[in-house]
């Protein structure tokens, strides 16, 4: 009665009457079964398949990635530079031409050794602005391109972060700069006579001024050579030769290929000092940003100095109007005592790793 209960009372476990004793030992035996433990096998075999899928997930692979850093490639800025060595070079050879064509209607070979038509040329806004500026702009088109292409975001790649200087000390950097400039050019002018390239530059300049070119002038010369040579030398060279090698190596490099670009040699020589000031500004401060304000201010002191120089005086590396002159010193002393406060004040941090982010301006 008892089983007979007991089967009653839950229909799902309602078995026929004959053999109930056998029918009863087969039940508790299939209890004691199922509440044994799993089978050692297939336990064994979730908990590899456990394991595998572990291996195999994502974050996991990933963190072990990042705990090992990524070798950084430093040649890429080697083959940048020639690339833009050969960019800058085709594009100054076509734009001559177009610039010759639209001046005097057609092109020539005999162009090229005839000084007397390239300075008609150059005389002209249209195929000076031509000559200048396109070049300019293909010579950074490769490190732009590379700077995209880089798995590091394209303005940290390129320096074009804030940085740790504040705003004042970018200024007090670009009011040192002409000051250096301008010793540098009276130390080089002791020993290296002005070339006839320096000398046809200056003419350039001054014919233009005249001619009420001068704010085109300003942005030709001044604006868009800090932003290209900036961008290549010190936002993409630079930045990745001093994360590879030491500081003092990545920006000799830096500016010294700078300065190869200027061509002639003793504006090479000249121009090397302020690579250096520019290339240890950029490390320095941790941002390109206070190198373009510096470049700018450089170029344009050189413009406006040559344009106020007076005619007869065509000498590059001579010192412009006395009241200039005073300028240039008393506000480049200014410029380089806030700016030694400024790198003592505020050291450089060490960079950032490969994909780490920094706050853009």
């Amino acid at each position: 009665m008892v089983a007979m209960e007991s089967s009653d009372s839950d229909p799902a476990f309602h078995t026929p009457q004959h053999g109930n004793n056998a029918q009863e030992g087969d039940s508790v035996i299939s209890e004691e079964i199922s509440s044994a433990k799993p089978d050692p096998l297939l336990a064994s075999l979730v908990s590899q398949t456990a394991v595998v899928a572990e291996s195999f997930n994502p974050d996991s692979f990933n963190s072990g990635l990042s705990s090992t850093p990524s070798k950084e490639r430093w040649w890429t800025s080697l083959a940048v530079i020639g690339i833009s060595l050969l960019f800058f070079l085709s594009a100054s050879v076509v734009m001559t031409i177009v610039a010759a064509i639209y001046v005097h209607g057609s092109f020539s070979a005999s162009l090229f050794s005839n000084p007397d038509s390239l300075r008609q040329v150059t005389q002209s806004p249209v195929g000076l602005l031509l000559m200048i500026v396109t070049p300019q702009l293909a010579l950074v088109t490769p490190c732009l391109i590379a700077a995209y292409l880089s798995p590091q975001p394209m303005r940290q790649r390129l320096a074009l972060v804030k940085g740790n200087w504040p705003v004042w000390a970018w200024i007090s950097a670009a009011l040192a700069t002409p000051l250096i400039g301008m010793i540098s050019g009276i130390i080089i002018g002791l020993f290296l006579e002005e070339s006839a390239a320096l000398k046809e530059m200056s003419d350039i300049f001054r014919q233009q001024s005249q001619s009420g070119f001068i704010a085109q002038l300003i942005l030709m010369i001044a604006v868009t050579p800090a932003l290209c040579e900036e961008l290549l030398f010190r936002g993409y060279v630079q930045s990745r030769l001093t994360r590879v090698f030491r500081p003092v190596f990545g920006i000799i490099v830096s500016s010294i290929a700078f300065a190869a670009f200027h061509m002639d040699p003793v504006h090479v020589i000249a121009v090397v000092p302020l690579g250096l000031f520019l290339g240890w500004l950029t490390w320095q401060s941790g941002s390109l940003l206070p190198a373009i304000l510096a470049h700018f201010a450089n170029n344009l002191v050189s413009v406006l100095a040559i344009v106020i120089a007076p005619t007869a005086d065509t000498n590059t590396f001579s010192l412009p109007a006395l009241e200039f002159t005073l300028g240039i010193f008393l506000l480049g002393c200014i410029g380089i005592a806030a700016t030694s406060f400024a790198a003592i004040a505020y050291r450089r941090s060490p960079p950032p790793s490969i994909g780490a982010t920094t706050t853009p301006t």
